[in-house]
């Protein structure tokens, strides 16, 4: 059995830069993700300060461990391996990058009510640019995300226009100056899902995300993909 995408979804993507997909992962395997997820934030008591596993919040310590990412999970439980395999997100990843593609990272983003801060507008194409933009990224939400804990805001079609400027006193900052560069955020749709849905959407479509200002964490899955064919920019000699 295949999961590709139908071509109207396929059309979506190439028109809007991203797709949302409720219902991909089953809820016994995200019970087995959001288990090795708890064992990966646990083992951070630990630590008390951010490295190459691990981004912490202001407030973490080791006796309430705080995380706000956790980088490459699937180095760290097997788990993650399993999902980076999983039938139903590859398939759909083939439906637009073809069968030859790579993973370039991985990434856990939490959002707890204590440190859910947002994330200003940009594009992953600025942190890691390729020669061709046969790149995106898939998006699994752990929790349900909702309007009060951090929804992911995308602006649709923005990723056929330019590449934005996301240095800010001659340093990086990974986030461009909306005003500065006219950017409408009134078109911007606001990302909500049950658990196990998806979004995928483009390294060049610009988004964002609010802060959590709910009761409760949310957790949502990052694996970003690239056609075998585009090769990274940065980071060669």
């Amino acid at each position: 059995m295949t999961y590709n995408l139908s071509m109207e979804q396929v059309k979506k993507y190439n028109d809007d830069g991203y797709i949302i997909i409720d219902n991909v992962i089953d809820e016994d395997f995200l019970d087995k993700v959001k288990s090795a997820t708890s064992r990966i934030v646990d083992k951070a008591c630990l630590i008390d300060e951010s490295n190459d596993q691990y981004d912490l919040a202001e407030d973490h310590s080791k006796n309430i461990p705080n995380v706000r990412r956790i980088k490459q999970p699937q180095n760290f439980d097997n788990t993650f391996k399993e999902l980076l395999f999983y039938p139903k997100v590859i398939d759909k990843v083939i439906s637009l990058l073809g069968k030859n593609f790579r993973l370039h990272n991985g990434k856990m983003n939490l959002k707890s009510p204590s440190a859910g801060d947002l994330v200003d507008w940009h594009q992953d194409w600025a942190f890691y640019p390729h020669s061709n933009d046969d790149v995106l990224a898939v998006g699994i939400m752990l929790d349900d995300m909702t309007l009060e804990n951090g929804t992911v805001l995308f602006i649709p079609g923005s990723h056929k226009g330019k590449v934005y400027n996301h240095h800010h006193k001659g340093y990086f900052a990974g986030a461009i100056d909306i005003e500065k560069d006219n950017i409408d955020t009134s078109r911007a749709v606001e990302v909500t899902g049950r658990a196990g849905s998806i979004t995928i959407h483009h390294a060049r479509l610009l988004h964002a995300s609010k802060p959590n200002n709910s009761s409760t964490m949310r957790r949502f899955l990052l694996w970003e993909f690239a056609a075998n064919d585009a090769w990274p920019l940065m980071g060669i000699d």
